[in-house]
């Protein structure tokens, strides 16, 4: 995987709005907001401080905006499985770079401003640990603003 195609997913994992089916309108209403990136790994590697300042992640019901410098770069929808151990979440890029692409993750919550949550680029599996370390495996987390 290239540089551009990673650095696209990690924009797009950098999370989620465009239309999501939920298990638990609870569930959906704690990722209402707005987030940024407080790190993130991809594929072993951190992704620099720098950068990351410069990604937003909006969340309204079950849809999600990725932006970048404040320019639009992903949207798309989420479901989550609040339930599943460890609750599972899967994206659907609508528009932008990952148009047409699925991911599966896995996600949690420490308190409620602090969401972590792992991806598998390939989107055929979910991820079984919170690890960016693997070959295709992206981890980030996020604060909410």
């Amino acid at each position: 995987m290239n540089n551009s195609s990673i650095l696209s997913s990690f924009l797009f994992l950098t999370f989620f709005t465009a239309g999501v089916v939920v298990a638990d309108d609870n569930a959906l209403k704690t990722f209402h907001g707005d987030w940024t990136v407080a790190a993130a790994i991809i594929e072993g590697n951190e992704v620099p401080a720098d950068f990351n300042k410069t990604v937003q992640l909006e969340m309204r019901g079950n849809r999600y905006k990725t932006s970048q410098m404040g320019v639009v770069v992903d949207e798309g929808m989420f479901s989550l499985m609040p339930d599943a151990k460890p609750a599972k979440l899967d994206l659907t890029g609508v528009k932008g770079e990952n148009a047409g692409k699925k991911f599966r993750g896995i996600y949690k919550f420490e308190g409620k401003d602090k969401l972590t949550v792992c991806y598998q680029l390939d989107g055929k599996a979910y991820p079984e640990k919170f690890d960016g370390k693997a070959t295709g495996m992206v981890l980030i987390t996020y604060s909410r603003k």
